[in-house]
Parts: C-alpha cells; sequence; structure tokens
C-alpha cells in the first residue's frame, strides 16, 4: 500500500451549486468519497441541506441526473436522491468529485 492510498479522503464541506434545467440553486452540503477497486472507480456521495426546488425535483423526476459545482470548479454530474427525513437530499457520482 502506498502513502497515496493509505490517505483518508477528507471530502469537501461547503457551499455547493445544483444546476437544473430551470436554473441553479445553491446550498450547503458534504461530499466524500473513495476509490473502488472492484470496478476502478472512484465513488463520491454525500448530502445537500433542505431545498424546496430540489424537493420538487425529485418529487416530479424521481431520482433525477443533475450537474453539481464547487467554487469555480466544472459541473460535474450526479444522481440527486430522494428526500431524507430532515429535508435534505442524498447526492451520488462517479468518477472525478466536484471537490479538489
Amino acid at each position: 500500500m502506498t502513502a497515496d492510498e493509505d490517505e483518508e479522503d477528507l471530502g469537501y464541506r461547503g457551499p455547493i451549486r445544483v444546476h437544473l434545467e430551470d436554473g441553479a440553486v445553491d446550498v450547503d452540503g458534504q461530499l466524500h468519497g473513495f476509490f473502488q477497486p472492484i470496478d476502478g472507480s472512484y465513488h463520491w456521495y454525500g448530502r445537500l441541506s433542505p431545498d424546496e426546488r430540489l424537493s420538487a425535483q425529485v418529487a416530479e423526476d424521481g431520482r433525477s441526473t443533475i450537474d453539481i459545482s464547487v467554487g469555480d470548479g466544472n459541473q460535474t454530474p450526479a444522481r440527486l436522491g430522494e428526500r431524507n427525513p430532515w429535508g435534505g437530499h442524498r447526492i451520488t457520482g462517479t468518477g472525478a468529485p466536484p471537490y479538489a
């Protein structure tokens, strides 16, 4: 195991922009990830703070494919999940995460 493999993913906590068809929504969120050697991909996941526009998107489409970005970073494809008991939403993605 190399030093890089041994490092823990510290993830990201802070503002996240969710890009929807009818505009962008800025929410707070927390993201983490891990390399999955079985499929050779990086998988990241997290949760977004409550927002009625995101809840409406999920209610309309079920689990939605959306784009998110962090800061000035590129838009990254993600899957927006169902509303959790606290009103927020789970989010998942595969590949390069939206955070550094």
